[in-house]
């Protein structure tokens, strides 16, 4: 199953002018290129700086199924607990509660891979209540909901190589791992349950300690993240010039909200043109291919459109489908719906409801892999 995702999303990273030819459903035949698969990637061991960009190149493939031969493989690397204390200051990394040196280098190369740098600043923007209130009971509380909120507003922090990175950095002992991905589980399957439970006590016990607090407020003061934050104002989120501020620093959603905000300027135009339309396919492409799966929706049901209207383009409408399955893929249960695309991640095993990829995630989760 997961060498098939892994060349399903090969051709996120090929030329647009030989996509076409790669991928796995196309208009005609769904799932043709089904068949031809890569050999199985070698999980060999591998000294730290080989294994770290082997993580890095599962992630950019969008590889989420890696993970769990990801996490054995760092379990096998060796070396004495002192030269990973070294390799820990050398990166800056924070040791939390429970863990080893060894298990807080691995657990923030995980973390690094499921989200990357600007995110990471919007996150720590949501975190800050945990410095500034009395208790950490009320500080916590404010904190998970302005986290919930970030990552229901941001699909690419909950997508699904995001929720498998994550996994691994909470066996490994992370809090904030475990914290961003109980949140991020929470859009999955929002019932109160004891795993959220368990999972936020284990996070505050871990938060509450005096070595917890010192690491929590490294991991927040860093400087120059004060302009990573939402917009909150209606006016300002219909303002193309604060919009484009935000794509500006990474922040994928606001591709989706100019590409939303550039289409409804569109409808004072009758019939579209390219000059017009192609514009909002190319920010929500921008958003899709690095791993928003809202944004891999919108483009395939305006590809869709457009092909239908036959708009000439130079976008690449016969990618659409490419864009359905990696908007499924990644999470998102519109997108699966479609006959053709649930017939693919079906026939592989791959769940694409919700609760499925809930179960998934959990299963992954409280399995005994230990340090």
């Amino acid at each position: 199953m997961r060498h098939f995702m892994f060349l399903l999303f090969l051709c996120l990273y090929v030329q647009e002018s030989n996509a076409g030819k790669m991928m796995a459903v196309d208009d005609t035949e769904e799932s043709s290129s089904a068949s031809t698969r890569a050999p199985k990637p070698s999980l060999k061991l591998l000294p730290l700086e080989d294994f770290s960009q082997k993580v890095k190149e599962f992630t950019q493939k969008q590889d989420a199924h890696a993970f769990p031969e990801l996490l054995e493989e760092f379990k096998k690397l060796e070396g004495e607990e002192a030269t990973w204390e070294s390799v820990a200051h050398k990166q800056g990394v924070e040791r939390w509660l429970f863990q080893s040196w060894k298990g807080a280098v691995g657990a923030q190369l995980f973390l690094d891979a499921a989200i990357n740098l600007p995110h990471q600043h919007l996150l720590r923007n949501g975190l800050k209540p945990l410095l500034s209130c009395s208790s950490i009971e009320e500080g916590y509380a404010e904190a998970t909901a302005a986290i919930h909120e970030i990552i229901q507003n941001h699909p690419y922090i909950r997508r699904r190589t995001a929720l498998y990175a994550l996994t691994a950095a909470s066996h490994l002992q992370h809090p904030l791992a475990r914290l961003f991905l109980t949140e991020a589980l929470r859009c999955y399957d929002g019932k109160p349950s004891r795993f959220f439970k368990s999972n936020h006590f284990l996070v505050k016990v871990s938060l509450s300690s005096q070595d917890g607090k010192e690491a929590l407020r490294h991991f927040i003061d860093v400087s120059g993240i004060d302009v990573f934050v939402d917009l909150t104002d209606e006016r300002d989120l219909k303002n193309p010039k604060k919009l484009k501020e935000k794509t500006q620093l990474g922040l994928l959603h606001y591709n989706v909200l100019l590409g939303d905000l550039l289409y409804d300027n569109a409808q004072d135009y009758s019939p579209y043109s390219p000059e017009i339309i192609d514009p909002v396919v190319q920010q929500y492409r921008i958003a899709a291919d690095k791993g928003d799966f809202d944004a891999g929706f919108k483009t395939y049901e305006l590809m869709s459109s457009i092909s239908f209207l036959k708009i000439k383009s130079k976008q690449p409408f016969k990618l659409k489908n490419r864009y359905a399955l990696y908007a499924a893929w990644h999470g998102n249960e519109k997108a699966y719906r479609y006959a053709h695309i649930m017939k693919v991640l079906d026939k592989k095993g791959i769940p694409g409801r919700n609760g499925d990829i809930f179960k998934a995630i959990r299963k992954f989760l409280v399995l005994k892999h230990r340090l």
